[in-house]
């Protein structure tokens, strides 16, 4: 009976002796848990904007890109001819007589702009054809005063101007445009830009963005809400170095 009982408990033993033979103590089972969690899913790293500019309802992120994504794109061009005969050879309700630029308007009147170059101070005054713009339906004058420049644009049915920081550059969609300006040198003309919205026939005013450490120019859409431009503080243009941002609209 005795080395039945003993016999017994020797299986007893050998089994539990091959159930653990191989695992590892307690301490490395936890280890091993550990190592066999899955590893965390990369984040993708979004770049921070380094400015915030807002133009009445609307916000604008500013975010450094590198010289070969802003060379990916189309060169700039200046808005509006800087020839005045090219500009003038396209259209035939516009003529250039002496200091004059005479609109002829739909509504049977004109519209005259009058160079006045003799003043020295606040009356100075040269007015420049920059041409038809179809996409505002608005002709564009650029004006240089004495000691600063601006832009206008005047309505070919009734004469009625508007007064621009500088030449319009629509969006691709037509829906807004933009007038960009630099100057943190000087201080003649604003520094920043304006944004306009484009309602058929009839244009507001969406807001001015002031810049006071950096200007932009070169402002160019890219597509409906993004544009590109060359930015440059006071030390930038004292080394003649140039850096490029991207402009998201909100």
């Amino acid at each position: 009976m005795i080395k039945k009982i003993l016999f017994l408990l020797a299986i007893v033993h050998l089994m539990y002796a091959c159930n653990n033979n191989g695992k590892p103590s307690g301490a490395d089972s936890t280890q091993a848990a550990a190592d066999t969690t899955a590893p965390e899913t990369a984040v993708s790293v979004t770049p921070a904007y380094i400015d915030t500019l807002e133009a009445g309802d609307k916000k604008f992120l500013v975010y450094f890109i590198d010289k070969a994504t802003y060379e990916q794109y189309p060169a700039y061009e200046p808005s509006g001819d800087t020839s005045e005969t090219n500009a003038l050879s396209k259209v035939t309700n516009v003529k250039r007589n002496g200091p004059q630029l005479v609109f002829n308007l739909a509504n049977g009147g004109q519209k005259i702009r009058t160079d006045n170059p003799e003043d020295d101070g606040e009356d100075y005054a040269r007015y420049r054809y920059a041409g038809y713009y179809p996409e505002l339906q608005r002709h564009g004058l650029f004006i240089t005063y004495y000691e600063a420049d601006g832009f206008e644009l005047l309505n070919p049915d009734n004469g009625d101007t508007l007064y621009t920081w500088t030449a319009p550059v629509p969006s691709p969609d037509k829906k807004y445009f933009i007038c960009p300006s630099m100057d943190i040198e000087a201080g003649f003309n604003p520094n920043g830009f304006q944004l306009f919205e484009i309602n058929n026939k009839n244009i507001k005013l969406v807001g001015e963005a002031g810049i006071e450490k950096y200007g932009l120019s070169d402002m160019q859409w890219i597509d409906n809400k993004t544009l590109i431009a060359i930015y440059q503080t006071h030390d930038d243009i004292a080394s003649d170095r140039h850096r490029y941002v991207k402009l998201v609209m909100q």
